[in-house]
């Protein structure tokens, strides 16, 4: 699928991978407990991770995964902020706004523990009751009025276009074109676009000119191939060359690893790690 890769640089002095990008596998993968996870994703060379559901943990257990991270040379990339996901609290319709504002405030929080450097928003279900423009006007209204409780910190709030043809039937914003739109019209400093290539695969493809055209507005990117949600290798993406063009653009960013194995536990982890150092060994 790749054709002649370049091996993935070493890091000498530890005998660790290294990598061109900052890919940040994520927690949950294995049936572990978190700090096992973060031992074990510092072990393989990587620097960061994510981890959607770290909102449902108290206070107390977030500082404890901080001082494990501070210990491992570990940073964040994302959690979701939406509570349940995506569907209960949500941009679309005002009437949503005063719990999507709350829990904005509660990843506000969380991040001056974590340090996370971005947090998904997510727009939630369309409404039958409203326009298309009303409900992107309303998205838009509502990341400006989010991006303000950023403030003073460095944390980014990152709104992600999902797929309704396999996973989020009903969804509002699915297209990269939608979503930059949105993104370009809060024009906040604390509000950027999720480019995630699998959901953007399934609903739009040429994934490269995409990522090129709406990269002012991009702030994360996550992956996972398409069939099957799975690591690269596994379906039809060329990981090689996407990730490429990512490198190319100067991107400083984590890319997040929010799919599933194709082998379950440590082995199919460890088969993923090993399809992320060759995707990553792109030929200059």
């Amino acid at each position: 699928m790749f054709g002649m890769v370049a091996a993935a640089p070493m890091a000498a002095a530890q005998g660790k991978p290294s990598y061109r990008l900052r890919y940040a596998p994520r927690i949950g993968m294995i049936n572990e407990p978190v700090e096992r996870q973060l031992e074990i994703i510092a072990e393989n060379g990587f620097t960061g991770f994510e981890y959607n559901g770290l909102p449902k943990h108290p206070f107390a257990e977030i500082e404890r995964f901080r001082q494990k991270m501070d210990t491992l040379g570990l940073k964040m990339g994302t959690l979701v902020v939406n509570r349940g996901g995506w569907k209960p609290s949500a941009m679309v319709d005002k009437r949503f706004h005063a719990d999507f504002l709350a829990d904005v405030k509660k990843a506000v929080e969380i991040h001056k523990i974590i340090g996370n450097e971005v947090a998904t928003v997510c727009s939630g279900l369309a409404v039958d009751t409203l326009s298309y423009t009303e409900q992107t006007t309303n998205c838009i209204e509502v990341l400006k009025r989010a991006g303000d409780l950023c403030k003073g910190t460095n944390l980014k709030l990152v709104l992600e276009p999902l797929n309704v043809r396999v996973d989020h039937a009903g969804y509002f914003v699915v297209f990269s074109d939608h979503g930059a739109e949105i993104v370009a019209n809060a024009n906040h400093p604390h509000v950027r676009l999720l480019f995630d290539c699998y959901h953007q695969q399934i609903s739009e493809g040429n994934l490269i000119n995409h990522i090129q055209k709406h990269y002012a507005q991009i702030g994360y990117f996550q992956t996972g191939d398409v069939p099957g949600r799975k690591e690269p290798g596994t379906g039809e993406v060329n990981w090689n060359n996407v990730f490429r063009a990512i490198h190319g653009l100067g991107y400083q960013g984590m890319i997040g690893m929010e799919h599933g194995l194709s082998q379950p536990g440590m082995a199919g982890l460890m088969k993923c790690f090993d399809e992320y150092r060759k995707a990553d060994g792109w030929s200059a």
